[in-house]
């Protein structure tokens, strides 16, 4: 399982790298295209729009080519998008080729979540954190490239660079093989339930619904968040100080530096520390640290912040996928399908809604916004907490009088 795990891990590294690379080299790209905020926004958006596409497609997409092949088509359509971006093609071509990366990386993400939390039967948790620590690595490395890079005058190579990565990884998936887990990547794996033709589709109690529903609005709002709040970095400092482009890329990886160390502070926590009590800790850090970057009068005092927003944010992607999960057994991969699904509908909106908003209104109209995402997903976790716990207790009271 240790080669799975670490091929899984990554994949997670190369998804990290595709979620921010825009974003760190956003200023220079629309400097070389002479384009605005809003367009740069677009292109980010047209990425999720992507992704969203690749994870509701994953679930056939699997049946029909097998877990691998699945993964060989993910990692090629990426590769093909950093080639694309690194010739620097006509903006409406790249708007139009960007998507096919994003489903990529949909496809890459579900494939691979639903593998751990639905077939893997050890430490699921501890994988699962694991990933997210990897592509918390891949977001703050892309930074640290991009911004050598662009200090020299050569920032579409970054996209170069990381199309070599993804390259390099589709020659391992294609001729590594996994030895007991091996049947989880082939087509017959993930066939129809005994024998049958059309497998049987797991449906969600009316009881279930309300933690469903709450559930996927927070994870559309949060990875929203996360996407929009470093991407745009460089922009809102840019705007409320006088640094250097290089030094202004830098912020992602402060900000993705710290989020690899709340996820690597997680892989050993999460088996003792209650997954809840974690989740809690985390949305609350979030609504704090965001409302302290909307007023802070220094890029200094920014800087600190933004350190302690990635450190406290780590989890939350993780935590909540197993704290929603856990108030719905048996339903592990629908569920984080259609969450995974939903944070990549956020993650396209709401970035074209903050390059709007930087266009159009002062930096501290969308600061505020941001804050206001916040505080919506504070009061979702609440909502989520009311529901799980129904829905555990009524679990508890059919287990006790069966």
């Amino acid at each position: 399982m240790r080669k799975l795990v670490w091929m899984a891990c990554l994949a997670y590294l190369l998804a990290g790298f595709g979620h921010i690379i825009i974003g760190s080299v956003l200023e220079p790209m629309m400097d070389a295209y002479q384009l605005d905020y809003r367009d740069g926004g677009q292109l980010i958006m047209n990425q999720f729009l992507g992704f969203l596409v690749g994870v509701l497609f994953a679930p056939l997409v699997i049946k029909v080519l097998g877990r691998r092949l699945v993964l060989l088509l993910a990692l090629a359509l990426f590769a093909a998008s950093q080639l694309s971006l690194f010739l620097m093609l006509p903006w409406n071509v790249l708007l139009a080729i960007i998507p096919l990366g994003g489903a990529g990386l949909g496809l890459t993400e579900t494939v691979l979540a639903g593998l751990i939390i639905g077939k893997l039967k050890e430490k699921k948790a501890s994988i699962m954190v694991l990933t997210e620590v990897f592509f918390g690595v891949g977001a703050l490395a892309v930074p640290v490239l991009s911004a050598l890079l662009i200090a020299n005058g050569n920032w579409n190579m970054v996209f170069l660079v990381v199309g070599a990565a993804v390259m390099v990884s589709f020659c391992l998936w294609l001729f590594l093989r996994f030895d007991e887990h091996e049947p989880l990547l082939t087509k017959e794996a993930v066939a129809g339930a005994d024998g049958d033709e059309r497998p049987l589709k797991a449906r969600y109690p009316k009881t279930s619904l309300p933690l469903v529903l709450f559930g996927s609005i927070f994870f559309f709002c949060y990875v929203g968040v996360e996407m929009t709040f470093p991407n745009y970095l460089p922009s809102i400092l840019a705007m409320t100080s006088d640094l250097s482009p290089s030094v202004l890329a830098l912020s992602i990886t402060v900000f993705w530096g710290a989020m690899t160390i709340g996820r690597m502070v997680m892989v050993f926590v999460v088996g003792k520390v209650n997954v809840a009590t974690l989740f809690l800790l985390a949305v609350f850090g979030q609504l704090a640290t965001l409302g302290l970057f909307a007023i802070s009068p220094h890029y200094i005092i920014s800087f600190i912040v933004i350190f302690f927003a990635g450190l406290l944010m780590g989890g939350i992607f993780s935590l909540g996928l197993l704290v929603v999960n856990e108030g719905l057994p048996g339903l592990e991969d629908r569920t984080t399908s259609l969450l995974i699904a939903m944070g990549g509908l956020g993650g396209a909106l709401l970035p074209r809604l903050t390059g709007s908003l930087l266009d159009h209104y002062s930096v501290q109209v969308t600061l505020l916004v941001i804050f206001a995402f916040a505080l919506v997903m504070t009061a979702l976790m609440f909502l989520i907490f009311h529901f799980r716990k129904r829905l555990l207790q009524k679990r508890e009271k059919v287990a006790v009088n069966g």
